[in-house]
């Protein structure tokens, strides 16, 4: 597999994506939501499978029909955002079909052409013990980096300070010795600033970032708005990201009920110009 950190389509500019959950995440995806997203002026794409109802991993006749709209309208695949794995729950078996859960999306997006699967740390009820519940997500993330298909690699997605991985340090523990081919970091913007620095946890986690999640709140509550309708500091956190070596696509994970898709893909990409203009004096992505 090719360094992960380098956007294949073009190395030396990166460009924006968008998450198909900008189309409402408990919304079906079709092949006509594909199409429209082309026309309104998206390239790159992460296929949303979080819900169930947007996209199932396992339904084979509408994967077959996203994907031929997909390679109908030229655009590419980056990522895929797996269901929830449930790698820090208390039932071993529970456990293990996240796994199995994990190991079914990676071998979706390999038939899509994506590089990353992005998977939430696994604990949807309270914690109970830190260390046992780190371990389960680390022995889960070991294990699906195994089963990975040749050139697919598990993003373990940030969350908020509270939330298992919540901080630098944990989210490193989880990958320590974990092939940085097949197993890395999602860095969500808007997860990460409820409570920590941007900027500082990018550099803390450094290369092992795969790709990124981009949005935007006031530092309170997970808005998922557009970058610039927050706190963010973007030209510095678009400047960290540089500095750790991240040449992947800038993945939006954001949207504002009062624009159109149009509008939306639009907006996102003209902050993310003047983000990197402020940040390195170029328009047009990060530079090499």
């Amino acid at each position: 597999m090719e360094n992960a950190s380098v956007n294949p389509y073009d190395p030396n500019a990166p460009v924006v994506g968008f998450c198909t959950s900008i189309l409402g995440h408990r919304h079906s995806l079709t092949a006509a939501k594909i199409r429209a997203l082309a026309a309104a002026g998206a390239r790159r794409l992460e296929l949303a499978c979080l819900q169930q109802l947007h996209l199932d991993v396992f339904d084979a006749e509408r994967l077959g029909e996203v994907g031929a709209a997909v390679e109908e309208t030229g655009l590419k695949v980056w990522s895929l955002h797996a269901p929830f794995c449930g790698f820090a729950m208390d039932d071993a078996d529970t456990r293990t079909d996240g796994v199995r859960l994990l190991a079914r999306s990676m071998e979706a997006a390999r038939q899509f052409g994506a590089r990353f699967v992005v998977v939430h740390p696994g604990r949807d009820v309270p914690i109970v013990d830190r260390r046992r519940e780190l371990a389960w997500t680390r022995d889960a993330m070991a294990r699906a980096a195994d089963m990975a298909p040749e050139g697919v690699a598990a993003a373990l997605e940030t969350m908020g300070a509270a939330s298992l991985g919540g901080t630098a340090e944990e989210m490193l523990a989880v990958l320590d010795g974990l092939d940085p081919a097949r197993a890395g970091i999602c860095f969500d913007t808007g997860h990460v600033h409820q409570g920590a620095d941007v900027p500082g946890f990018i550099r803390q986690v450094g290369r092992r970032i795969l790709t990124v999640h981009l949005h935007d709140n006031h530092g309170q509550r997970d808005e998922h708005a557009l970058p610039g309708r927050g706190t963010i500091d973007w030209p510095a956190a678009l400047t960290a990201l540089r500095d750790t070596g991240y040449r992947g696509v800038l993945m939006c994970e954001a949207g504002d009920p009062n624009l159109d898709l149009a509008a939306t893909i639009a907006d996102f990409t003209d902050h993310m110009r003047t983000s990197c203009r402020q940040a390195f004096g170029s328009p047009d992505g990060l530079p090499a």
